[in-house]
């Protein structure tokens, strides 16, 4: 029987292949493998890919896009029956999840069809990115509360930390679009590694790179913080630890792929740690602020399992 544990695992494992799909997605664009099936849906006019590595790897990308796309469509039809008595916070965000995955699919067929706008590749990441953030929300808001909502003011701090973090990741993006990744070969800046260079391209790598050391120094403050202040909430404190050692190794590998010249596993590595970045700051954040959202939310749920709500 369905039950709301039952439906916590299926929207984590549909946010896990969402995970997958993004570190995918940013591995055919570090590859060069955007094109690897220059149609959509077949690739060459066929139902699997030719025995070439670009083809293999944006082939892969549609394959896990497939299975997520019907992962969500498992994790709306669930949470409709979990929540059917009343409608809740996780059924209209799963809603907004698959109305998402249609834009994303048809975003993409137009991102191959217009040979890789930089623009449409952006907006790409930036749905898969929110994709990612509505799955986390799905599962963790149907998790019943188990602790006071923190203070205002950390929980103004998440907000404005997920929000940053997005503004981030988009920057980062920027800087493979515009090319600047190939001109600005230096950290932490240009030239030697102190040029502000502002022209165009290496205006985007700058830009980036200058987000990056703030929002970073934000996140490090937030992330010790809660660390310090919800010791007693081992869930916050674990989400928290874990985020951070993900954005320091992200920081890191981010220096690694500024100075080397097109290695596609450290480009990619870092890719797959700023989706963990996201993943973090979005879960500590519906930790923090889930207490009252899913109080009324979760009610009609541990009602079905013959508990009293």
């Amino acid at each position: 029987m369905l039950s709301p544990g039952r439906f916590r695992v299926l929207a984590g494992l549909t946010a896990l292949f969402a995970y997958v799909q993004i570190v995918l997605g940013g591995l055919v664009r570090v590859s060069g493998s955007g094109l690897g099936c220059p149609d959509w849906p077949t690739c060459y006019g066929r139902p699997y890919p030719p025995a070439d590595l670009h083809a293999v790897i944006e082939y892969s990308h549609r394959t896990v896009g497939a299975f997520t796309g019907l992962l969500i469509i498992a994790t709306l039809l669930a949470a409709f029956w979990i929540y059917r008595r009343r409608r809740s916070a996780v059924t209209w965000m799963a809603v907004a999840t698959l109305a998402a995955v249609v834009a994303e699919g048809l975003l993409g067929w137009r991102v191959v069809a217009s040979l890789l706008n930089p623009s449409l590749v952006q907006i790409h990441l930036a749905i898969g990115l929110l994709v990612l953030g509505l799955l986390l929300s799905q599962a963790l808001l149907a998790v019943p509360p188990v602790a006071p909502r923190p203070a205002a003011s950390l929980g103004l701090l998440s907000g404005a930390a997920t929000a940053l973090t997005f503004l981030m990741l988009l920057t980062g993006s920027s800087v493979v679009a515009s090319g600047a990744d190939k001109v600005c070969k230096a950290w932490p800046l240009c030239g030697g590694g102190f040029a502000l260079d502002l022209s165009n391209p290496a205006f985007f790598g700058v830009s980036h790179r200058l987000v990056v050391l703030a929002v970073s120094l934000l996140l490090v403050y937030w992330l010790v913080l809660v660390l310090r202040r919800q010791a007693s909430r081992p869930g916050a404190a674990l989400v928290a630890g874990l985020t951070l050692l993900a954005l320091t190794a992200q920081v890191a590998v981010g220096a690694a792929a500024a100075v080397t010249n097109e290695v596609a596993a450290v480009q990619g590595l870092h890719v797959a740690l700023a989706a963990a970045v996201w993943a973090g700051v979005v879960s500590l954040t519906l930790l923090l602020l889930r207490p009252v959202a899913a109080t009324l939310d979760v009610a009609p749920a541990l009602a079905f399992e013959g508990r009293p709500a």
